[in-house]
C-alpha cells in the first residue's frame, strides 16, 4: 500500500460464527466539523445495518427525533416494496455525522428518512464507497473490515496468482501424490484355490487325456 497524505481510519468486526446480516453499534450526531473547535453536538447510539444495495444512507424517524435535528429538505426515495414492486415516495433529509466503531467518523452525510427492518440506520453505498469494505468468512466466522480513505485495490485473482507461484513446489507435490498409486500392496495378489495343471498332466475333467489335448487346447 502506498503512502497517503490523509491519515487512515479503520475498524474490523469479528463474529463468533457465520452471519448473513452485518450490523454494528454506531453513533449519530448532527453534522459538524471536528476541526472547527466548536463544542460537539450530542451523539446517540443506534444499530447500523450495512447494505450494498442501498444507494444512500437511511435513518428512521425516531433517530432524528431523539437527536432533535430538523430536516434540511425533501428528497425522492426509491426502493422496492415487500411484494417486490418499485416504491417511490418523498421524504425528509437530514445532515448528520456517522460515527462508526474505532472512532471512524464520516462527516456531513446527507441521509433520508425511511423505515428499516432490524436496525435504526441503513448504511448505504455513500458510506461504503468512501473507503474500502471487505467481508470474509474464513474458518466459518464472518469478519468485515472498513478503511477510509481507500488505500489499495483488493484483487483476489492477483492474490491467487501470487499464492500459486509462492507455493508452486508444494502444489506440484500434492498433484504428484494424487496421481501416483500409494503402494503395490494396495493391489491384492491373486490366490489360486488349486495347483496349476501342467500341459502334459492328466486333464482334471477325468477324460484320461493329457491336459494339452483336452481342456488345455
Amino acid at each position: 500500500m502506498e503512502f497517503q497524505n490523509l491519515p487512515f481510519r479503520c475498524f474490523t468486526t469479528r463474529s463468533s460464527g457465520r452471519v448473513d446480516v452485518l450490523r454494528n453499534d454506531i453513533l449519530i450526531s448532527e453534522a459538524f466539523d471536528p476541526r472547527s473547535g466548536d463544542p460537539e453536538p450530542q451523539q446517540k447510539q443506534f444499530i447500523g445495518l450495512w447494505d450494498t444495495g442501498a444507494t444512500g444512507t437511511v435513518i428512521q424517524r425516531h433517530v432524528a427525533d431523539s437527536l432533535g435535528i430538523a430536516p434540511i429538505g425533501r428528497v425522492i426515495c426509491r426502493g422496492v416494496g415487500k411484494d417486490g414492486t418499485p416504491n417511490e415516495f418523498e421524504t425528509n433529509s437530514y445532515l448528520v455525522n456517522v460515527h462508526l466503531p474505532n472512532k471512524v467518523v464520516i462527516v456531513g452525510v446527507r441521509v433520508m428518512e425511511g423505515t428499516i427492518a432490524g436496525a435504526d440506520v441503513l448504511l448505504g453505498m455513500d458510506i461504503i464507497g468512501s473507503g474500502d469494505f471487505v467481508v470474509s468468512n474464513f474458518n466459518g466466522k464472518t469478519t468485515w473490515s472498513f478503511r477510509t480513505p481507500p488505500g489499495e485495490e483488493v484483487d483476489f485473482v492477483k492474490d491467487l496468482r501470487e499464492y500459486n507461484h509462492k507455493y508452486r513446489h508444494k502444489i506440484q507435490a500434492m498433484k504428484d501424490t494424487v496421481r501416483r498409486p500409494s503402494s503395490a500392496a494396495s493391489v491384492p495378489p491373486v490366490k489360486r484355490d488349486a495347483d496349476k495343471v501342467g500341459r502334459n498332466d492328466p486333464c482334471p475333467c477325468g477324460s484320461g487325456k493329457k491336459y494339452k489335448r483336452c481342456h488345455g487346447k
